[in-house]
């Protein structure tokens, strides 16, 4: 089968003497349920309306001190953290251990990855890193390649680095947090109104209004894993509900909206383990269906998020095979991403779901 090197996408390759490194698309059959095509798709679809999107990927991740040896020795139970004095936002753990974070955090950068920073997380080996913003397309392939490298750089110094959404009842949730804008062709911020009571434009609020309306039935594009819905529970600090708030971290998507520049929406529902071009399609591609649809949003939740009452049709998927079915059964789904991408992916999460 055909496929074509997107040679915007080449950037260093820091694991060997002057290499490079492209990603290629397919370019037959397959381009219609590959999820980098259906991200493309969106975009082109954003250019069209007049749009560009911008944004970036915000992981944690657990370093634990195990290689691919001891992980199986030990049949993946009772693995041990790396980095084991580290504790939430400290500043003495990325003092103590500034020499092998620096040389991850430099080799990162050296691969083209727009990292914008780490820092120490909840717990033993936790730590988060955020990427962007960048043009949306290079953003989703930024995190791809930031989970691959990671991995990578971290089995070369004798730990594994784990994405799971919930590694295991000793461990925090991992988040998979997405952070978008729109801007206009010539790079206005448009999702900012300084007049309105919650300083959101009409664009904002519509593109807002899809992804709160849609998060529902599009969530196995955001939760592949039977994992992903474990830590969406009680005891977490993730979100457990597609609802929103002003600089509400409690909410499924934080609307941080302080001036116009840094309007965003931050989709705060994805775990560590999410597939980026998927997970992007559906952001950008839930946005562009309330714009399209003039969709309202509702009220902003004030207070604790985990708390707040949601109508039952609004409510999430609580596994993975119910968000598969939901995914199927998704009237706009199959409008956004079309018939061979929904019937291909809603098996796929099926299998997945069945194989566990």
């Amino acid at each position: 089968e055909p496929v074509t090197v997107d040679p915007g996408s080449l950037r260093p390759y820091p694991f060997e003497p002057a290499a490079n490194l492209a990603i290629g698309d397919y370019a037959g059959p397959s381009a219609a349920i590959s999820p980098r095509p259906a991200l493309k798709a969106q975009l082109d679809k954003a250019a069209a309306l007049g749009f560009q999107a911008l944004g970036g990927f915000e992981f944690e991740t657990i370093f634990l001190a195990e290689d691919g040896g001891s992980l199986r020795t030990k049949d993946w139970r009772g693995l041990d953290p790396a980095f084991a004095h580290n504790r939430c936002w400290s500043g003495v753990a990325p003092a103590a251990d500034a020499d092998v974070l620096a040389e991850i955090h430099e080799s990162l950068v050296a691969a083209g990855i727009d990292l914008h920073h780490h820092c120490a997380e909840l717990g033993p080996g936790c730590f988060e890193y955020s990427l962007g913003p960048s043009p949306f397309l290079k953003a989703a392939d930024d995190a791809a390649l930031f989970k691959i490298f990671t991995k990578a750089l971290a089995r070369q110094r004798g730990m594994t680095a784990s994405f799971m959404a919930q590694l295991d009842a000793g461990f925090p949730g991992l988040c998979g947090h997405i952070n978008i804008s729109l801007r206009s062709k010539r790079g206005a911020p448009l999702f900012h109104d300084a007049k309105d009571p919650q300083r959101l434009s009409a664009t904002g609020r519509a593109f807002l209004g899809g992804l709160t309306r849609l998060t529902p039935e599009l969530m196995c594009m955001f939760a592949p894993t039977v994992n992903a819905y474990r830590r969406l529970r009680p005891g977490n600090w993730a979100p457990r509900s597609a609802t929103w708030g002003l600089g509400n971290y409690s909410c499924g998507l934080r609307v941080v909206a302080h001036n116009a520049k840094e309007t965003r929406f931050e989709f705060r529902l994805p775990g560590a383990d999410v597939a980026p071009h998927t997970a992007a399609a559906m952001v950008l591609g839930a946005g562009l269906w309330g714009l399209e649809n003039d969709a309202d949003p509702g009220a902003p939740v004030e207070g604790n998020g985990r708390l707040a009452r949601v109508a039952k049709s609004r409510a999430l998927p609580t596994s993975l095979e119910e968000a598969a079915r939901r995914f199927e059964t998704s009237k706009a789904a199959r409008e956004i991403f079309g018939e061979a991408f929904v019937d291909h992916y809603a098996a796929w999460c099926a299998a997945e779901a069945a194989a566990f």
